[in-house]
Formats: structure tokens, sequence, C-alpha cells
């Protein structure tokens, strides 16, 4: 398999960022011509709002077409092609659409998404790499000033917030914590008001160590309002698979903005109405509102971190100065 490289780790506020933005958009439309030319049928989402909705509309009318069922919230359509309807579909810029392209036996030789693959040699001047499976699209940002912070590290740090899809946000996290640390690790979590003693019996095995993390919720119950506790524990973590179980079992609270916090060693805590973590790791993991990406805590310059992440494809880096 084959994608198009939209790698871009320029600075989205510079001018060769949109040099290089400009030059993908050129090569994906490129790509959609040509296996347009070679395709039978197109399967195209519609969603309302999109800039092309015009367009695709008018097509509805032109040419001979299909719904097609889909677990996208947009309404999906496949086109039959002849001759017009290729050259009018060329002439007319649809290829940042969501569309897959099959050919004459019903087989699909290019996927336009996220990714742009496919699944031969191409002979156009486009940037390509063949890939066994589709890597993550990463995009970064770097804020000049930090919001609060959980965790303060020994030297300054910055905070750096990593996002890709988040149907895939799990998985990506949890190759970032195998890239970054090595095992035994350690991870830091808050639960509910009442959870201490089935946490201790449950997570045992993880060396579990529960702490009272100073932080209070206002909570309703049957006898009214009160101050409820938010319980910490520490868990140590000696292999990859007690992470899938933490994973399995307690990612959960990553998604709900419970606090999810990894690092190599055991977080120093200092408990109070403003509870934070000291530490001496070089990288603190931890996530952002409703786990929409990973945030990043370190000292460690850009080209440092970005090292991390060879793996898969940054497509934006922002920088606030």
């Amino acid at each position: 398999m084959y994608i198009l490289d939209q790698t871009n780790e320029l600075d989205i506020d510079s001018p060769e960022f949109d040099v290089r933005n400009n030059e993908v958009k050129n090569q994906r439309k490129m790509l959609f011509d040509y296996f347009i030319m070679k395709a039978c049928t197109v399967d195209i989402l519609m969603y309302k709002g999109l800039t092309e909705e015009k367009i695709l509309k008018q097509m509805k009318k032109l040419f001979k077409n299909q719904r097609v069922k889909t677990d996208h919230h947009g309404k999906c359509y496949k086109f039959f092609l002849d001759d017009a309807a290729r050259s009018w579909i060329t002439a007319n810029n649809i290829s940042e659409c969501t569309s897959v392209i099959y050919d004459k036996h019903d087989k699909v030789i290019a996927d336009f998404n996220r990714h742009v693959s496919f699944y031969e040699q191409v002979p156009l001047p486009c940037g390509v790499l063949p890939v066994k499976e589709l890597p993550f699209q990463l995009e970064i940002y770097i804020p000049d000033k930090d919001r609060e912070r959980d965790v303060d590290l020994q030297e300054q740090a910055k905070s750096y917030y990593i996002n890709t899809d988040y149907d895939c946000m799990e998985k990506f996290a949890f190759e970032t914590i195998e890239n970054l640390y090595f095992y035994p690790l350690s991870i830091y979590i808050e639960t509910h008001d009442g959870e201490q003693r089935q946490m201790q019996k449950d997570w045992a095995e993880y060396d579990v160590e529960y702490i009272d993390s100073g932080q209070r919720v206002l909570t309703l119950s049957s006898k009214g309002m009160y101050h409820a506790e938010v319980p910490g524990f520490f868990l140590t973590v000696k292999n990859t698979d007690e992470l899938n179980i933490v994973f399995e079992k307690l990612f959960y609270l990553a998604y709900q903005n419970d606090t999810f916090i990894v690092s190599q060693n055991k977080l120093e805590n200092r408990t109070g109405r403003n509870r934070i973590f000291k530490s001496s790791d070089k990288v603190v993991l931890t996530f952002d509102h409703d786990a929409q990406g990973i945030v990043l805590y370190s000292a460690l310059n850009l080209e440092k971190v970005k090292s991390y992440f060879t793996n898969y494809m940054i497509t934006h880096i922002q920088q606030e100065s």
C-alpha cells in the first residue's frame, strides 16, 4: 500500500507552511484525477456545510448514482462513471471530499480520507510513501503560556499538546507511553468517592497506593449536598500486558476528564486545594480535556519531542510566541 506524504512540520503561522500545504493539496488533486480516470465508480460522502456540497448536488442531477449505506453521519452516494462523468469530475475540484474509488471489478483502487491511500505505483510527481498500515496523523500545539498544570517539573518545562483522530486516541496514547518509558512505569489516576477499598483490592498486584488527592467535588446524596473526596491512586505497571489491562479497565477516566498521569517514576505529591505534583522525569504524559489529545510536560526541545513520533505523520505544528 502507498500513501501521499502529507507531512508538514513547518510552523502553521509561517509562509513556508502555506507553501507546503498547497503543495500537498495539489498532489492530492493530481492523484484523485489520476484514479478517477481509471475508475468505474466512486463513493463520495456528502456532509452538510461541505464546501463542495453544491457541486455534489449538481453531480447527482447529471450522473447516474445510488445511495449507499454508511456508518458516517453524512450521506454517501455511488456515482457510475463514463467518459463524460470523469471529465466533469476532473474539471471540478472535489478531491478534498471523502471518497473511495473502484475499478471495473468493484475493487478499491484508492481511498481519499484524511490519508490518501492506494495500491499501485503512480507515474506522478507526488511524494509517496510505501506503508503496511496507515500512520496516525498528528497535530502539535505549543502554547506560550501554560494553562494550569498538574505536574511541576524541576526544569523549566513546556506543554506539548498532541492530537490525532479521536477514534485512534487510545491506541495512540498506548503506543506513545511505550515509546517514552520503559517498564516498570507509574500511573496516577483519580476516581470517585467511596471507591478506595475496591480499588485497593482490585489493583493489589499493581502495588496500588491510595492518597487523599486534596481535591473535593460538590456532590448530591440522599442526605443533601456535601464535598466528596476525590481519591487518588498510584499504580506500578510492570509490562505491556499490565498496561493493556489498565487501559481496558481505567482509560475511561481520561475520556471523562478525570486525572490520568503517566510518568517513569512515581510523582511526588503535594495535597491542598490547588493540588500539584513534582517530578524529576524528563517527560510526563497526561491528557487534554476528555482525552481529545495527549499532553507532554517536558523541558525537551521540539526536535527531541518530534523524535518520539517518527513512525507517525506530523501535519501541523503551531508554536505561540
